[in-house]
């Protein structure tokens, strides 16, 4: 727990000077503008991503993917910061596995030889 709370306040600090020297590169408004935007996209995702998992809740033949990425992602979006934005971006970004594949099911074309 103990080691939590310092990952948590190092990440924090981390934050607030990658903010001051980006403020000081191209000025308080821009970054303002920046965050102001990153919450704004991280609410929208957020709230996107939690009333899509209470339909799959709600549906069992649609509860095949969980959207934590997403979820999780939309969050760090929220929060104020350039690294958490960061973050989110790339969660976003990365690809994921392919489902089909993942049940057994491959897509294509066949030729069955006798």
């Amino acid at each position: 727990m103990k080691n939590l709370l310092l990952i948590l306040l190092g990440f924090s600090f981390l934050e607030i000077y990658f903010l001051i020297k980006l403020a000081n590169h191209i000025g308080s408004l821009p970054v303002i503008a920046l965050l102001l935007a990153g919450s704004f996209a991280g609410w929208q995702l957020t709230k996107s991503e939690l009333h899509s998992l209470l339909k799959q809740a709600f549906s069992p033949s649609l509860f095949s993917e969980f959207p934590a990425r997403k979820l999780i992602a939309g969050i760090l979006l929220i929060m104020p910061g350039i690294m958490s934005d960061i973050i989110a971006i790339i969660l976003l970004l990365w690809p994921k596995k392919h489902e089909d594949i993942e049940q057994g099911i491959i897509e294509g074309k066949f030729h069955r030889m006798d």
